[in-house]
């Protein structure tokens, strides 16, 4: 019998949706390989940055923003 992951369940967020990535807001742009996506951030030297994250590291964000 194969081992369950808690995890395993967990789908890819759809393409536009904002997630929380250590301290910043993220936008998620798509699937890259294995449980990881694609995320666009804004870093505090105000550089718009493409990273491949895994999945496990995103969270869903809070009910309000500011």
């Amino acid at each position: 019998m194969p081992r369950s992951n808690h995890r395993s369940n967990a789908r890819k967020p759809p393409r536009g949706t904002l997630a929380r990535y250590r301290e910043r807001i993220v936008e998620v742009l798509g699937e890259a390989r294995g449980q990881r996506v694609m995320i666009r951030s804004v870093h505090s030297d105000g550089a718009e940055r493409l990273t491949a994250v895994k999945l496990v590291n995103l969270l869903p964000l809070d009910s309000q923003l500011f």
